[in-house]
């Protein structure tokens, strides 16, 4: 009986990281599961010898990995899975958007007063509102008149105004 303490330790480590997809344990299960399979592995090549220890190496390198992607696969189907992930989308049309993007869209055209120098990025205030804007590439200094030129998604970009 004592023989088999490798192949136990390697089917309990097997056993602990595939917990470890369906149990939140922060990691530790998956943790005793991979040192339980390195002991094992270690333990084959001094009471087995190499050709044993050999098998036992690749199976750990082989069927850790094999077994990490079956989890993977399979997590998205378990009660935890069904709980942690977001199945439905958040479209624009259903009213989700992730910023204020008819606010910002609006801008351009408008001018505005640096309030952080622009470097090429910084603060500007326009009709007593401050943005977040970007330059064309150019630094503007503070105190200094900008115009919007066009908007990117959240990226405002402006240009001094001479």
């Amino acid at each position: 009986m004592e023989n088999l303490v490798p192949v136990f330790l390697f089917i309990i480590g097997i056993i602990a990281i595939f917990i470890e997809f369906f149990v939140p344990a922060l990691g530790i299960v998956g943790l005793v599961g991979i040192g339980s399979i390195i002991a094992s592995t270690v333990m084959a090549f001094r009471r087995y010898g190499s050709p044993y220890g050999y098998i036992f190496l690749v199976l750990s390198l082989v069927g850790v990995p094999g077994l990490i992607l079956i989890g993977l696969k399979s997590f998205p189907r378990t009660f935890f899975g069904k709980k942690l992930i977001l199945w439905t989308s958040q479209k624009p049309e259903e009213g989700y958007v992730s910023s204020d993007t008819n606010r910002i869209t609006s801008l351009v055209g408008r001018e505005g007063i640096v309030v952080a120098k622009l470097r090429p990025s910084g603060i500007v205030e326009i009709e007593g509102k401050r943005v977040s804007v970007v330059t064309e590439g150019e630094m503007v200094e503070r105190g200094k008149r900008v115009k919007v030129l066009k908007v990117e998604g959240n990226r405002v970009v402006v240009r001094e105004v001479e």
